[in-house]
């Protein structure tokens, strides 16, 4: 895994503190295998997930659920990541969202491509659970220091 850490940076969005809430991570693949083992080893890194295996599926649920993080797969059957990229940072609520672009057809030019679309995270698939504390580590830090600052 080549992808640079997350910026450190915590969403703005409207809405809860990030003392109310805990780290939400959203996860979309067409793989309802891949969706269920991602989802239950976030949850072990101590992130709340919810899941969606259809683009609209995720849109509707990301607009009312407001991620800090969004893992999308970039080949969707029916809309590409990209698609669901560019709909949620047109919305007020996405524009703050982690991006995080998963491919298990990773080339140069495919990493290239997602990066010049918007995603902040290039990630090919498969990926272990270590990887993913290290690439999500930077985020965690920056979310709980915005909840221990966050008024009572």
């Amino acid at each position: 895994m080549t992808s640079p850490a997350i910026p450190d940076t915590s969403p703005t969005h409207s809405g809860p503190s990030a003392a109310e809430y805990p780290r939400r991570i959203f996860v979309m693949d067409d793989s309802a295998d891949l969706v269920e083992s991602l989802a239950a080893g976030l949850e072990l890194l101590g992130f709340a997930t919810r899941t969606a295996t259809t683009a609209d599926a995720a849109l509707c649920e990301m607009a009312a659920w407001v991620p800090h993080i969004a893992f999308l797969d970039l080949s969707m059957p029916s809309s590409s990541g990209v698609q669901v990229l560019q709909t949620a940072r047109g919305e007020e609520w996405g524009r703050d969202v982690v991006m995080i672009a998963m491919t298990g057809w990773s080339s140069d030019s495919e990493r290239k491509r997602a990066l010049e679309a918007g995603f902040d995270v290039f990630l090919e698939k498969p990926f272990d659970l270590d990887e993913l504390g290290a690439l999500l580590k930077p985020f965690m830090q920056a979310h709980d220091r915005a909840g221990a600052a966050a008024p009572e």
